[in-house]
């Protein structure tokens, strides 16, 4: 069984908890991070009866530092001592009036994996952990990372997710649903706490639906825990192809960990999925798939270099095509299907 890596990116200055070589479980804790609060101004200079210059040479902490209360920034020959007055990292020293700046730190904040696997190296803001198991790209998601068990909760992979299907049953898990789910099946989930959903597609008024009522959730202080959504096929209504639809159904109850933001899906002990057809490329005659243009062809003449957002808000790459009408539209890649390589016209 192959490995991928993913790297998960933490604060600088973090506190690590993991090192190299060790194996992770999706709720470990891999790292902390105290996040800096407002400066403090310590006269370094004035209680040491020197100059700013002088003060400087006798700095027994350096900036970068983490003290905790009572811990010596400088001190004199003499004895003189100036210590912290809190707990906090020391941000620099001013040669020119002889003070320093001590950021008091914050309460620790976890920075969890939401992978299992060993982990491979650890730079300097990420730690990279190889996942045993099969990896899947999709191509938009929205929300955070989540990890549960793997439950397949639609009969075949063009149905609709419907919220009738999600009870107290689906806490805690991570559901693979088919052609789309509502706005209100979403809210459901979510409510239910269900971690997360894979679907095929999902409509844009659907999504910026649910988004809404994330939003107006949040500001009451009305949301808890993290819920993450990943679309494979396309954008719309789209259905799971048939061979990946069975793919899920045969890993149902495997431990998956899914990154909306990242449009990526690991199920782990898993065989590899069912092999995609390539993209289609400049030049290829291609027919659209979903709305507005849907059932249209046309010739593929550009592939926008930087990601750009669909009406739904997700953000993914984008091709220009020419239909054969004369329009020129721009149309997600991942809607369109090569029908005909350019060589073969």
């Amino acid at each position: 069984m192959n490995g991928v890596v993913h790297r998960i990116a933490i604060p600088r200055g973090a506190a690590l908890r993991v090192e190299v070589g060790d194996l992770v479980k999706p709720d470990q804790l891999l790292a902390v991070n105290r996040a800096p609060g407002h400066a403090v101004t310590v006269d370094v200079a004035g209680r040491l009866g020197r100059s700013a210059a002088t003060a400087g040479e006798l700095l027994e902490a350096h900036p970068g530092s983490r003290l905790e209360a009572g811990s010596v920034i400088a001190r004199s020959p003499q004895g003189a001592v100036v210590s912290a007055p809190v707990a906090g990292l020391l941000v620099g020293y001013s040669p020119s009036d002889g003070t320093a700046l001590l950021a008091p730190l914050g309460e620790e904040l976890p920075v969890i994996g939401h992978v299992s696997g060993r982990v491979l190296a650890v730079h300097d803001g990420a730690i990279d952990v190889e996942v045993r198991g099969a990896q899947l790209v999709g191509v938009g998601g929205t929300g955070e990372a989540v990890h549960g068990e793997l439950v397949v909760a639609v009969h075949d992979p063009g149905e609709e997710l419907r919220a009738a299907a999600i009870d107290v049953g689906a806490t805690g898990k991570i559901l693979v649903g088919g052609s789309r789910a509502s706005a209100e099946t979403l809210t459901r989930a979510r409510a239910m706490g269900v971690a997360g959903i894979v679907l095929g597609g999902v409509l844009d008024k659907e999504l910026r639906d649910f988004e809404a009522i994330q939003r107006r959730r949040r500001e009451i202080g009305g949301l808890a825990g993290s819920f993450g959504l990943v679309l494979l096929e396309g954008f719309g209504k789209v259905g799971f192809d048939p061979q990946l639809f069975d793919w899920f159904r045969r890993h149902a109850g495997h431990l998956a960990s899914i990154f909306g933001a990242q449009h990526r899906v690991y199920v782990y002990d898993a065989a590899a999925p069912p092999r995609r057809t390539p993209q289609p490329a400049v030049g290829d005659r291609v027919i659209a798939h979903r709305r507005p243009f849907q059932g249209r062809g046309g010739v593929l003449v550009a592939v926008l270099d930087d990601l750009h957002a669909t009406p739904s808000g997700l953000v993914t790459r984008m091709a220009l095509v020419r239909f054969e009408d004369g329009r020129l539209a721009p149309v997600p890649l991942a809607n369109l299907e090569s029908t005909a390589r350019a060589s073969e016209r």
